[in-house]
């Protein structure tokens, strides 16, 4: 049976007359393929349309980072591809699917230019008629681009959860020692009722306590020379019969107290004196470590709530003017998760940067997309560089990895949409899309990437007022 014959036979073509048959059959070629095989993947430039001649085939289509099998066919005149023959917008020019053989198969390959010439010639009114569906379709993929938005800012959320979730915790644990601790320190303190010190006297212990919730906390040490202090003070302790010696070691040593307090400290209470007025003194210090773990971790939470609602411009205008650096810092923040698994950044800031009128949300979108794949790049481990110029009206920003890199081959279709070089599951191929028409289409810029083995740039170029 000759192509043209062949084709006639199949659905899609069996309106056509012998002529348009044997036109159509000489301006493609048929082609076989092994099982398994991949004949095109989404989101590369629909250049053919696919004709299913025999065998069997399988759609496939990356939705919120997971591969979505859309159908499976083996029906003669099954299609795929040729969007480019349509006029449309730019969403319109990709592959809509990932198609791949299940058996051995032939298809009929005709290239898209050819096709819009034939469907022109022989039916322009339904030449048309794709056209307007086509034109349609971009109002769909605006929506899986907001269904994106959505899932990117879950993921943010997550992450924002996750920390604001561990100073909260520090909270709760703080506030429930601190009221335990006020109990002992009530109880701590009836000694001085108890004990009927003199006002001189009193004076001095109220010295004692001041010095000690004045003094320096010691730096950091190592495990070992820690030990050993704290046993020195536990030992004195003990040798004087104070109550809770090891444990007010602890709190002492941690305080930066040495045992030339100490001495002073049984100078002044006396041997009668001493275990209660140093069980006092240590509760004092306890409820003030408490206190400031507190305030940290709250300070942590006020932090965070006021850095995403800096990084989302909330209850600002849509255009303003904006410190780029600021708008990478506050990013920055809202990355924490992400940075701190063992991720240095590097940052090269221009002093001098003039701020830009531009749409600070949306450039915080930018500045996450292209961070959170510098750190995918280096798979959590190494440096991200992130620079910041400015030249002849324009202001620059480069997110530099140190990672394996992006094929040549690849690199051409980096930005266009569905297109993705992870693996199945962590990707959608619409981050560095959402760049590009942030960057270009809403802000009049540029955007650019430089890769080779260890070293890939994405550059960013934004006039200083994009009206």
């Amino acid at each position: 049976m000759t192509l043209a014959r062949e084709l006639g036979s199949t659905f899609l073509f069996e309106s056509l007359s012998e002529d348009q048959l044997e036109q159509l059959a000489a301006l493609g070629r048929e082609v076989s393929f092994e099982s398994g095989t991949v004949l095109f993947v989404e989101g590369e430039p629909a250049e053919f349309l696919w004709v299913l001649l025999a065998g069997e085939m399988e759609l496939e289509r990356n939705v919120g980072g997971q591969r979505i099998r859309l159908a499976t066919t083996s029906r003669p005149g099954t299609y795929a591809g040729g969007i480019q023959a349509f006029s449309g917008s730019s969403v319109a020019s990709g592959y809509r699917a990932t198609v791949k053989t299940v058996q051995v198969s032939r298809f009929f390959q005709l290239p898209s230019s050819e096709l819009g010439r034939l469907l022109a010639e022989w039916s322009p009114v339904a030449k048309h008629l794709l056209d307007g569906y086509l034109q349609r379709l971009e109002g769909i993929e605006a929506t899986v681009r907001e269904r994106e938005r959505l899932i990117s800012l879950g993921r943010t959320a997550a992450g924002l959860a996750h920390e604001v979730n561990n100073p909260a915790t520090a909270v709760l644990r703080a506030a429930a020692d601190l009221r335990e601790n006020v109990n002992q320190l009530q109880q701590a303190g009836r000694w001085i009722a108890d004990a009927e010190l003199s006002p001189e006297r009193l004076r001095r212990v109220a010295d004692l306590q001041a010095a000690a919730m004045g003094a320096t906390p010691p730096p950091a040490r190592a495990a070992i020379e820690l030990a050993n202090v704290e046993d020195e003070a536990g030992t004195w302790l003990q040798e004087h019969e104070v109550d809770n010696a090891w444990s007010l070691a602890t709190t002492f040593t941690s305080a930066g107290l040495d045992s030339r307090w100490l001495a002073s400290a049984a100078d002044v209470l006396g041997p009668n004196q001493l275990s209660a007025g140093l069980n006092w003194i240590a509760a004092s210090l306890d409820a003030s470590r408490l206190v400031d773990q507190v305030q940290e971790a709250a300070g942590r939470i006020v932090g965070l709530v006021g850095a995403i609602k800096e990084y989302s411009y909330m209850d600002r205008a849509f255009e303003q003017e904006v410190d780029v650096r600021d708008g990478i810092e506050k990013t920055l923040l809202v990355l924490d998760h992400r940075i701190r698994a063992g991720v240095q950044i590097q940052r090269e800031y221009d002093a001098e940067l003039p701020p830009i009128t531009a749409n600070g949300a949306e450039l915080n979108q930018v500045w996450t997309n292209l961070i959170d794949n510098a750190i995918d790049a280096i798979d959590g481990q190494g440096e991200v560089v992130i620079r910041t110029g400015h030249d002849a009206g324009y202001v620059v920003v480069e997110v530099e990895d140190h990672g394996p890199g992006i094929p040549p081959e690849l690199v051409s279709r980096i930005f266009d949409p569905f297109y993705t070089t992870k693996e199945p599951g962590k990707g959608t191929g619409l981050g560095l899309d959402s760049v590009r028409r942030i960057v270009e289409d809403g802000h009049h810029g540029e955007v650019a990437v430089e890769s080779r083995p260890g070293k890939t740039t994405f550059t960013v170029r934004l006039s200083r007022s994009h009206r």
